[in-house]
């Protein structure tokens, strides 16, 4: 008998379709398929979000606590905190990202990494060594003897140790617009006879307000989430009162409240924030060229020494120096086992933690890589939403869920490992999409297809092509999200399960009790964690700045 080769190719193409899995059949390819999966990580990452709203909503007297006395007290400090905030980092960021853009002075490469250190240092740590300093029994008041100091355990003293923290923020913003914009802008300045102070005030900061207005955002996001500094310096800001509403009266509803009011405050800012770095992207790359310092004379040079120093020792070296003269070299048995096991736990949930949300971040990134609709765009932004809201507000969320599906189902849902990881996830996951998706953009799309067409599969393709190029963006994103997991205070307060400490809690346990020298090693370890990425930062910073100067 004859076969034809038509009926073999047949019978060859039926057992082949009968043999292939179900996972790789043609739906689980399809773009319906990966729009329904995006949905489902967004709705998951997004829930914490709409339980905030819908619990405030179902509240009794929705939005009341919100609007009443104590509601706007919170309210009120919360913006008053802001703009005190935000006039502060603005002029010191600005100031010194001009000072270091534009002019030539000794020291000068030194402080284009200096001028970032603050952020290695976290700001409930830098309020407890400034309490420690300021007080009435500490260092300064040793030294001068019964003269009363302002207090600083008060709202400007709030504003004084965040602007201190936060200032980097428009710092590294202003930099990188100086060091982008063309030197053309202040060479014809300077030709129609203005001066170089008119010529950057008038020409620069006007240009560079897109890259300012985003700087600020995210500073006064930061402000606006803090708990730590506002708690123990006894303001009443929106973050407090979160804390205080649900702790202090169990009342999740009211919490819920101030939570929503928070998460609108920083929706606004985030806005900001985005329209900051679309003006930044709109800047004329033809023009571009780097500005020629100006050379300071011998007096405008130590005055240009003094203004970048003093953020310097006001917001790394006295707070890292005053942990340093507290650390007793020899702990206790019983200091020494806390620590180890606040260590332990601080490593297990940030590893845990960086390798869920970098696994969902390449799943993201990939999905960004792909799909181009309008949908798929929307449903990304949601799922990246959670690095710009604060800790507070994911973790009263997640309450709220906890507490809803613990009514539906009859089981008492208590928080626990798996909840703070969830929060973490939904917390910090942006931070490791932007670094992957970044890492992803040195992958020409073209380099897949010619694989492809060389019978190259995706796991193929994947560890031959994309991984060596991308890993360094894959493993920086990690650490970061690592080190904000370990610094993060206000969701693992909330969250932690019973007796679960890490080096965030154990710090704010210690220090709330007066025991800054018991906190003091577990502080010194978060500030190396911080150093970590706050170096990396500076020296990308420098050498932009380098390379266009």
């Amino acid at each position: 008998m004859f076969v034809s080769l038509p009926d073999l190719q047949g019978s060859a193409d039926k057992m082949t379709h009968e043999r292939t899995p179900i996972w790789k059949s043609s739906f689980w390819k399809s773009p319906l398929w990966k729009t329904l999966t995006l949905a489902a990580v967004a709705l998951c990452l997004a829930a914490p979000i709409g339980a905030t709203f819908m619990g405030g909503l179902a509240a009794n007297g929705a939005g009341a606590y919100l609007i009443s006395t104590i509601g706007v007290q919170y309210l009120s400090g919360t913006l008053v905190l802001c703009a005190l905030v935000g006039a502060g980092a603005l002029i010191i960021g600005a100031g010194t990202a001009m000072i270091v853009s534009l002019t030539d002075f000794p020291g000068r490469r030194f402080f284009v990494i200096a001028l970032v250190l603050p952020f290695a240092i976290p700001a409930y740590v830098a309020a407890y060594t400034y309490a420690d300093l300021l007080g009435p029994f500490g260092a300064v008041a040793s030294l001068i003897g019964p003269t009363r100091l302002p207090e600083i355990r008060s709202l400007p003293g709030v504003a004084f140790i965040l602007t201190l923290m936060t200032y980097p923020y428009v710092y590294l913003a202003m930099s990188a617009s100086l060091a982008g914009r063309s030197g053309a802008l202040m060479e014809t300045a300077r030709a129609l006879g203005a001066s170089p102070v008119k010529a950057a005030r008038k020409i620069l900061l006007g240009a560079g307000r897109p890259a300012l207005a985003g700087g600020l955002a995210l500073a006064l996001m930061e402000t606006a989430a803090d708990y730590g500094v506002a708690d123990y310096f006894g303001a009443k800001t929106l973050s407090v009162g979160i804390f205080r509403t649900w702790y202090g009266l169990g009342d999740l509803g009211a919490a819920t409240q101030l939570a929503a009011g928070l998460f609108l405050m920083v929706l606004l800012l985030v806005l900001l924030e985005e329209a900051g770095r679309r003006g930044q992207s709109a800047e004329n790359a033809r023009v571009q060229r780097g500005t020629k310092r100006i050379k300071l004379s011998a007096p405008h040079a130590r005055l240009a020494i003094m203004a970048c120093a003093t953020p310097v020792i006001l917001g790394f070296l006295i707070p890292a120096g005053i942990l340093l003269a507290k650390l007793d070299p020899e702990l206790s048995v019983g200091a020494a086992h806390g620590l180890a096991q606040s260590l332990s736990n601080t490593a297990l949930i940030a590893s845990a933690g960086a390798g869920i949300a970098i696994l969902i971040a390449l799943m993201l990134a990939y999905a960004a890589r792909q799909m181009k609709s309008p949908m798929g765009k929307i449903l990304l932004r949601i799922s990246t939403l959670g690095y710009a809201i604060p800790g507070a507000v994911i973790a009263i969320g997640i309450l709220t869920l906890t507490a809803g599906l613990s009514r539906a189902t009859g089981t008492a849902i208590a928080g626990g490992v798996a909840v703070l990881l969830y929060a973490y996830v939904a917390r910090f996951l942006t931070a490791g999409y932007n670094a992957v998706s970044g890492g992803l953009t040195q992958v020409s799309p073209q380099m897949d297809a010619i694989a492809r067409s060389l019978g190259a599969g995706p796991t193929r393709i994947w560890t031959q092509i994309h991984w060596p190029q991308t890993r360094g963006a894959i493993l920086a994103g990690a650490a970061i999200i690592a080190i904000d997991i370990a610094k993060e205070l206000p969701a693992t307060l909330l969250l932690r399960p019973f007796n679960f400490e890490t080096l965030s809690t154990r710090i704010y346990r210690l220090a709330s009790d007066e025991r800054l020298a018991d906190a003091a090693p577990a502080a010194l370890l978060l500030i190396a964690l911080g150093l970590v990425p706050t170096l990396a930062l500076s020296a990308l910073t420098k050498h932009k700045s380098n390379s266009k100067g």
